[in-house]
């Protein structure tokens, strides 16, 4: 898929806050957050209606569809001690391998790094994520558990 990616702010996008939510949920949420549901993405993705301050939300489309997004946080759930975290990228099944989630990656470290952050944190759920984000630069700092499942913490310097 040769299709060109444009990557914006949810605020200028909100009209896709329903179609995010229910990506957010049936590719992220539904097999790692218990009592997750597509109402309470919805929810939580209109306070990501940000565009200079956390938490936000940046939208990857390809032809005015929304296939993927990413967040910018100051705390995603293992303690404000570090901040800000990368977290809820996901990526549409049908525009994988198209370099999307490292689109998305690349614009959140940027707009963390705008507002005056010289780190920036993640934790995965699915073990084989971390290899392919030390791929684009990340190093893995130590385990943690969230809702109930262990993740791998990772840092990335800006």
């Amino acid at each position: 898929m040769n299709k060109s990616i444009e990557i914006k702010l949810l605020t200028q996008c909100s009209e896709h806050i329903p179609a995010l939510a229910k990506l957010w949920y049936e590719e992220l949420s539904r097999a790692w957050i218990p009592g997750s549901s597509i109402e309470r993405a919805t929810y939580s993705l209109k306070e990501h209606l940000n565009a200079d301050k956390m938490p936000l939300t940046l939208v990857a489309f390809s032809e005015d569809i929304p296939v993927g997004m990413a967040s910018l946080r100051e705390d995603d759930g293992l303690g404000a001690d570090r901040q800000p975290w990368l977290g809820s990228l996901v990526v549409d099944p049908a525009y994988r391998k198209c370099k999307i989630g490292a689109s998305l990656i690349q614009a959140i470290q940027t707009q963390a790094q705008d507002f005056g952050y010289k780190t920036i944190y993640l934790f995965a759920f699915d073990p084989n994520l971390p290899n392919w984000y030390a791929q684009l630069g990340w190093e893995k700092i130590g385990m943690d558990t969230y809702a109930g499942h262990p993740v791998t913490v990772m840092r990335r310097d800006l």
